[in-house]
């Protein structure tokens, strides 16, 4: 390397030195002019004015650009108080510390994230959903990878170590336990998390299968295995040994070898979105808008205007469902008569439409498709759900059973706020309004926005 290239590299450093003490120096100059003295005053403004020429200069050397820059360090260490020197690490905590709060108040404010735990609003939302690997080979490291990035995938699979029938074994009667799961099992590391606890069976010894709290695997495996619904139709068996007493479901007659891989699935991420947190605070929620909640105090609401539910929530979450009724409507769904119900789970309600002021309910695609499958429901028996399952009639909305919404004009409301009556697109599998009654205006937090992760067709403005 020559000199002059050498030369010129160290110019280029010194300068790049020299503008960053320059900076340092007029702000701290800014923030302390008021309380130096005069000559500290003075003596700061000179060595600034001198490092701002010489970076001016092009001509000058590297050493005259170097002495110049430690005379202003000497003036800052003299009267830049605790803003002169900061360490980089001092600099990095308050640049965190801004960031966060930054964050935390357009959180607060204006948009809010939101991961949707279940299928509740399916197909308009996505929660927690399956995908099952049958007869094909699961996926390599690479391809979870990347599916972990785009989807928010996460690969479950279960190992037979030794050879035998496949049994669930019953845990006081149910199909799982909750239980809470530490690290390095745990989902979120250090921070313990609760899961759904499985407990299988292979040739007498037992396989233990744990997935995240809020995932149906119970719908999955009679899926898989039975090609039914419920998995309490599969047949049980009374096991001989003290520990089985309480009995197991036989969920396959094949013979499973040990090595066989009998479970296999990746559980893909709900939709995360951003809730709309500033709207509500200018407009009314509309009817049709796919509201985000709070869950609080909807029982105490609830209980205060003596509304005739079928549960309560009993915890603070939040929820997200579709505006179905503001204050002061009317609301109703009419089973047709001429329903066919052959191969209908009943015990999730008989279809019917949904009338608000005694007319179909409009806004919404998910109310034009939820009223198009109750009419194809009415026209042939051999009609199969596809996508929206059409709102069925139960709890609070049974047949025919008209509901009025609270107002807080309304003499009779004693709580003085107004009420919001809410429910899941799909309401074949959602706990909404039909079983635990109004939302009070207050645990509104805002509508859904738009759908930020995974990366699929949904991605975008939400609906």
């Amino acid at each position: 390397m020559t000199n002059s290239t050498s030369d010129r590299k160290a110019n280029r450093r010194e300068r790049k030195g020299a503008k960053e003490l320059l900076r340092i120096g007029i702000k701290t100059w800014l923030y302390r002019k008021d309380r130096l003295a005069a000559i500290e005053e003075r003596a700061l403004k000179i060595a600034i004015e001198g490092v701002r020429a010489s970076i001016k200069d092009k001509t000058i050397s590297a050493m005259e650009l170097e002495k110049k820059a430690r005379i202003l360090d000497e003036a800052l260490r003299k009267s830049g108080g605790h803003y002169y020197h900061k360490k980089n690490w001092v600099e990095n905590v308050e640049m965190l510390l801004v960031a966060a709060i930054v964050i935390l108040g357009i959180r607060s404010f204006f948009v809010q994230p939101f991961i949707i735990p279940t299928n509740s609003m399916y197909p308009s939302f996505y929660g927690m959903t399956p995908y099952v690997y049958e007869d094909e080979k699961p996926p390599s490291i690479l391809q979870r990878c990347v599916d972990k990035v785009l989807l928010g995938a996460s690969h479950y699979r279960m190992e037979a170590e030794t050879s035998g029938t496949l049994y669930l074994v019953l845990q006081n009667g149910s199909s799982h336990q909750y239980v809470q799961s530490n690290f390095p099992n745990g989902r979120f590391f250090i921070i313990p998390t609760m899961v759904r606890k499985y407990i299988f069976e292979i040739g007498g010894k037992e396989h233990s299968f744990t997935v995240p709290a809020e995932f149906d695997l119970d719908e999955l495996l009679a899926q898989k295995f039975a090609g039914i619904e419920n998995l309490r139709d599969l047949p049980m068996v009374v096991g001989q040994d003290a520990s089985l007493a309480q009995g197991r479901l036989k969920l396959s007659d094949r013979k499973f070898n040990k090595g066989d891989v009998p479970l296999a699935f990746d559980v893909l991420l709900g939709d995360a979105l951003f809730v709309d947190r500033m709207s509500y605070n200018f407009i009314s929620p509309k009817v049709g808008d796919p509201i985000v909640f709070r869950t609080a105090s909807i029982d105490q609401f609830n209980a205060q205007l003596n509304s005739q539910t079928f549960t309560q929530i009993g915890e603070d979450k939040y929820y997200i469902k579709r505006l179905v009724g503001e204050p002061g409507d009317k609301l109703e769904i009419r089973v047709p008569e001429n329903i066919f119900t052959n191969g209908t789970d009943l015990q999730k309600g008989v279809p019917g439409i949904l009338f608000r002021n005694h007319k179909p309910i409009t806004g919404s695609i998910a109310f034009t498709e939820n009223q198009n499958q109750t009419e194809a429901f009415s026209k042939s028996a051999n009609h199969r759900i596809d996508g929206y399952p059409g709102y069925r009639a139960d709890g609070m909305l049974s047949n025919r059973n008209i509901v009025s919404v609270p107002h807080k004009k309304d003499p009779s409301n004693k709580t003085g706020k107004n009420g919001y009556f809410a429910m899941g697109d799909n309401s074949t599998d959602s706990l909404d309004g039909r079983a635990w009654g109004f939302v009070p205006e207050n645990e509104l937090v805002g509508r859904a926005l738009f759908i930020y992760y995974p990366f699929t067709k949904r991605w975008g403005l939400s609906n």
